[in-house]
């Protein structure tokens, strides 16, 4: 007996011999026309950082192929909202950017509506599965970041070329500080104050031992 494996492939070689294939034949063009989830890269991206998750726009990059075997490159997708991991009003904000490889998945229904009010609506056409009621979510096959979180199994590294800033009521460390830089607290440096009032006089003291 043969599996439907083989006979898929079968009916793909000849799809209008026998009563069976042109069915399968008919639902393969069906399926077609279903979009699922696709590789994409980002070629703008509208919104960013303290802001209300945004947009971007997205080109397909697995190309599509004619029957005589001319390949073409796939439209670019607009208006695709982006993924933000997000829970109430607390946030890890890492916005995608132009040239991220990500994933574009398709919603079963126009969301055209939902993305305008961002709240229940009804669906804006009688589409389904089609590109334009894509979500997207980054990011696969891209390069090695140069600016991290990094949580290895033994620690947690921080990694940026920028500014490190911190904004809290209070910070507590419950272990021990060390830097290879200076420390300065209301704008006295730990390194290179001194002291006045000393005993010699009007004589500064050294530095901090």
């Amino acid at each position: 007996m043969m599996d439907n494996n083989a006979y898929l492939g079968q009916a793909q070689v000849s799809d209008t011999t026998g009563s069976v294939n042109p069915l399968l034949f008919a639902i393969r063009q069906q399926l077609a026309k279903m979009s699922g989830a696709t590789l994409v890269q980002i070629k703008s991206v509208t919104a960013n950082g303290l802001e209300p998750v945004g947009f971007v726009d997205v080109l397909p990059l697995v190309q599509q192929i004619t029957g005589s075997g001319k390949v073409s490159q796939m439209p670019i997708l607009h208006n695709l909202p982006y993924f933000r991991l997000q829970g109430g009003k607390s946030a890890v904000i890492v916005d995608p950017a132009v040239g991220d490889i990500g994933l574009a998945i398709f919603a079963d229904r126009d969301i055209s509506n939902v993305k305008k009010v961002r709240a229940s609506a009804p669906p804006g056409s009688y589409r389904i599965h089609s590109f334009s009621d894509g979500l997207y979510v980054g990011g696969f096959l891209n390069a090695a970041p140069e600016e991290y979180i990094w949580l290895t199994g033994d620690g947690v590294k921080v990694q940026t070329k920028g500014e490190f800033t911190v904004s809290a009521s209070k910070v507590t460390f419950d272990c021990d500080i060390m830097t290879t830089g200076d420390v300065k607290a209301a704008g006295i440096s730990l390194n290179s104050h001194e002291h006045s009032g000393v005993q010699k006089g009007s004589e500064m003291s050294g530095g901090p031992q």
